[in-house]
């Protein structure tokens, strides 16, 4: 019998641990950057299926601007100028302003300000509170159009922070064609 047929050498032997070590390596790299390729392909994917960001604010036909807007100021306080600073300020808001006075109302004078408008008007009176300090309310009178009239009381204060923008310019209006 000879030595060779059920020996084998040591040096074969390490070889195929060797070749099976490696082999077995390869495999897990090859199914960790599988794993990684196929969470990178997801996410691209969710990034492409996102709609892109908007490029304006959308168009609203019915909101209401502070162009929009025309303000009569009436000062209910004892306050000398009050009413005419306010209309300053109003002004370099956007308002249209129309008269500036003391408040021609037999009402109670406000305790900060009192924004008073028509059933037409309620959305120019929203916008204009908006501006306005906390404790402004609002009163709803049988006046025809869309002015309001604002009365400052004894303890206006100065009128809240402008909201700040979206950053974004609005939409342009749909066309007709």
């Amino acid at each position: 019998m000879s030595e060779t047929s059920d020996a084998v050498d040591p040096h074969q032997r390490q070889r195929r641990r060797s070749l099976i070590t490696i082999g077995v390596v390869l495999l897990g790299l090859f199914f960790a950057f599988w794993y990684a390729w196929s969470y990178y392909q997801a996410e691209t994917e969710a990034v492409a299926a996102r709609p892109p960001a908007a490029t304006c604010a959308p168009f609203d036909p019915k909101a209401v601007r502070a162009e929009d807007t025309t303000v009569n100021v009436y000062n209910a306080s004892n306050r000398k100028g009050l009413a005419a600073s306010v209309s300053t300020s109003l002004t370099e808001r956007g308002f249209v302003i129309g008269k500036v006075a003391n408040d021609p109302s037999k009402r109670k004078a406000p305790t900060v300000a009192e924004v008073r408008h028509g059933p037409s008007g309620e959305a120019q009176a929203k916008l204009l509170q908006s501006t306005l300090p906390k404790g402004t309310v609002l009163f709803a009178d049988k006046r025809k159009g869309t002015t309001v009239d604002v009365a400052l009381g004894a303890k206006y204060t100065g009128l809240a922070p402008a909201a700040t923008a979206s950053g974004l310019p609005t939409c342009p209006a749909p066309s007709a064609s």
